[in-house]
């Protein structure tokens, strides 16, 4: 399999039986870390087996003793992107951020659709609000809260950058209450528009101008002009989220 065009898989976790379809499922997740990967299993919500595929480091799990509903399979497919892009975005900032503010930053992604608040983020961290906030002043972000909004906007850019959603469709998933909040964050936060996102990859786009210059840590990739640097990251970011300009 090229992975290259590909966000993710469905995998037929019985054909043509377990094992070998678990063998399977180990290879594609060592070949292809960003892989987005889910499974269509013989197995119900309880089922021990659900550790075992977690453990292969399948993102998602559609049940084969359910219905097969759309919106189901809808649901586990956007929940493994969400998974999968999470970590590619952790996978960029490791050693330019510690992992505790790289891991808050990736939750914040994967998360952004269902609005979590500070306390949550902090919980889900193993701190508590004021201990995560000093954490993550520490490494050059300003609070739990822009990391969330963060976490929403590169959600928002990975839905109009490959998924190739419109500004109108990544406001309502994300929970905007109109495009123009969502544009409007855009351009405050990155200096672009929700167009220029679009056409710039989406994704890395955003993420390079979000994390560019907040960590001292940072490798300083402007060039001369300010542009070369900014597309060489941008490149180095694309790679290691798993999502190719």
């Amino acid at each position: 399999m090229n992975q290259e065009g590909t966000d993710g898989c469905v995998v037929d976790a019985d054909a043509p039986s377990r094992d070998k379809a678990l063998m399977e499922i180990r290879r594609l997740r060592r070949r292809h870390p960003a892989l987005a990967l889910v499974v269509y299993a013989d197995v119900h919500e309880s089922d021990p087996e659900l550790v075992r595929l977690g453990g292969l480091g399948v993102d998602g799990v559609v049940l084969a003793r359910r219905p097969p509903w759309a919106s189901a399979i809808r649901r586990a497919v956007e929940g493994a992107l969400a998974v999968s892009r999470a970590r590619g975005v952790q996978r960029a900032l490791r050693g330019r951020f510690p992992d505790g503010a790289a891991g808050a930053v990736a939750w914040a992604v994967e998360r952004a659709t269902d609005a979590p608040s500070v306390a949550q983020l902090a919980a889900a961290m193993g701190h508590t609000p004021r201990s995560l906030t000093a954490l993550l002043r520490e490494a050059g972000l300003s609070s739990a809260a822009r990391v969330l909004l963060w976490g929403r906007l590169l959600h928002a850019a990975a839905l109009m950058g490959r998924d190739g959603r419109t500004v109108e469709d990544a406001a309502l998933r994300l929970g905007y209450s109109t495009a123009s909040a969502l544009s409007r964050a855009m351009k405050r936060e990155t200096g672009h528009t929700a167009g220029d996102v679009a056409r710039g990859g989406g994704l890395p786009f955003v993420h390079q101008r979000l994390f560019a210059n907040v960590n001292s840590r940072s490798r300083n990739l402007v060039g001369n002009d300010g542009r070369e640097g900014v597309r060489a990251e941008t490149d180095d970011v694309a790679t290691q989220v798993g999502v190719h300009l």
